[in-house]
Parts: structure tokens; sequence; C-alpha cells
């Protein structure tokens, strides 16, 4: 990407370069032309036709070269302009999404604390003799306060961590429609998994999800859920655009990289889930 960037800088500079060059040579080359028409000598005057036809198609094909390297170039950009607007706008092909990482924020509860009861009422004991005394049976002792201790509570559904749902006028799907994931790699090269597995290293970008799929019908909602340790952290639902069978696949990304945990992804078709593949992302990898 970098080379890239560096090439469509300099690409304007070439371009003038080379329409600078072209200008110079179709001007020597009339200057030629001109002198071959009224030289003193005959030779001279057919040396500089000669070079001055020869100055001239050169300047006429820098001129062309010039002309398709821009044409070229623009159309190159065009149609890459193109591409990524219909990636980013077209909600009937699967496609990556991309959101802030959410993880669970723990909720804390403490159970009432405890107040100290006395556990008897001291009362007095009187001894049949000549002389009365009282004494205490017994001196009040406060209950051992318990410690309290945290509870956490996971924010983890479906529904409040991702705003999912089925599609309002999304199609039903057929009673053998199926969605079947095969495999999640780092990457994709020819349609291809690269690096698939179950064991990544925390701290990717990218998790390119393969699958299947048969007997889809045209506008059928169906919804992709990322979860984490339990928790929806990523999601999207669409309506179906791709052929009734067939293998396809999408991504999830996250700029800053998803941390360390048990991962899984789940299929849904309408509000049923049909498919899902579990791995694990490590920080010791």
């Amino acid at each position: 990407m970098t080379i890239a960037r560096e090439f469509a800088a300099i690409l304007p500079y070439a371009l003038l370069g080379l329409l600078a060059l072209a200008t110079v040579l179709f001007l020597l080359s009339l200057q030629m032309l001109r002198r071959g028409r009224t030289g003193s000598y005959w030779r001279q005057r057919r040396q500089a036709g000669q070079r001055g036809g020869q100055l001239f198609l050169a300047s006429l094909a820098l001129y062309a070269v010039t002309a398709a390297i821009a044409v070229f170039s623009g159309l190159a950009d065009v149609a890459y302009t193109e591409l990524r607007e219909r990636l980013t706008t077209d909600s009937d092909a699967p496609k990556g999404v991309s959101l802030p990482s959410a993880t669970p924020t723990p909720r804390i509860t403490l159970p009432p604390s405890a107040t100290p009861t006395p556990s008897a009422t001291p009362t007095p004991t009187i001894t049949p003799t000549p002389t009365a005394t009282m004494t205490a049976s017994a001196t009040p002792t406060p209950s051992v306060t318990p410690t309290p201790s945290p509870t956490l509570t996971p924010t983890a559904t479906f529904a409040d961590a991702i705003t999912v749902v089925p599609l309002a006028n999304a199609q039903a799907p057929d009673a053998n429609a199926t969605l079947s994931l095969t495999t999640v790699a780092r990457g994709v090269i020819d349609n291809q998994p690269l690096e698939a597995g179950t064991q990544f290293a925390a701290g990717i970008r990218e998790i390119y999800v393969f699958m299947t799929y048969a007997n889809m019908q045209p506008g059928v909602g169906w919804s992709r859920v990322l979860y984490r340790d339990g928790v929806a952290v990523q999601g999207n639902s669409y309506r179906w655009g791709q052929d009734a069978d067939g293998e396809t696949h999408f991504f999830f990304a996250n700029a800053d990289g998803y941390p360390a945990g048990e991962y899984a992804i789940r299929l849904f078709l309408g509000d049923a889930e049909v498919s899902s593949f579990t791995f694990f992302i490590n920080s010791g990898l």
C-alpha cells in the first residue's frame, strides 16, 4: 500500500516531464523540417529533413505514451473507488463489519451488612442468703459482620450487546435452507483461507470466516454474530442476495486488535441459530 501511494504521488510529475519532453522534441522537429526546406545545400536539407521527421515521430510517440498512462491510471482509480463504494454500501453482499471492541462491564452487588445484635440480656440471679448479691450471668457479644463478596453480572445477552434483530420485511427461510461455517483464518488468498486454525495470537485485527450455503432464496433474513467469552461483541443482519447454493467468506475487524479469550461465531436464519464455530485468541502466541 505504501508503494502504491508513493507511485500515485509521483505519477503527475512523471506525466508532466514526459509532456514537456514531447513538446521540446516537437519544437525541434519543426525547426529541423523548416531547415530542410530552406537550407543552403541539398545534403544539409536532406539531413535536416530526416532528423526533423525522426524527432516529429518521437514527439508523437511520447504524446501517445503520456496520454495512455494518464487514461489507464485514471481508469484504475475509478475502478478501485467504485469497488470500494460497492463493498461499503451493498447490504446484500457479505462483507466485514468493524465495530469498537466491547467488553462486559461487571456490576458489583454488595449484600446489606449485618448489624451486631446482643446474644443475651443480662438477668440478675438472687441467692437465698442473709445478704443478697446480684451477679450478671452473661455479657452481650456482638456477632461477626460478614465480609461482602462482589458478584459479577455480565451484560451477556444478544439483544442488549448488539443491535441485531430479524429484518421486518425479510422473507422467511425455506425449510431446507442451510448456512454452515467451515473454518476461520487469518487471511484469504484466491478466495481460499490463509493460515486457517482455531488458535490465534492476541492483537489480530481481522478474522476471516468461511461458510457454505444451500437452498437459499433472495431476500431471506440472516445474521452473523461474534461472541467473546459468551458475550456478543459484533454482528449484523442482512437480506440474502447471493446464489441459492455455493460457498463464500466474510470477516470481522477491530482496529485496536482482538483481546485474548474464547470466541464463537454464530449464524442465524431468521431468529434461529443454524451454525456455530469456536476458536481461541491467546496472549501467549
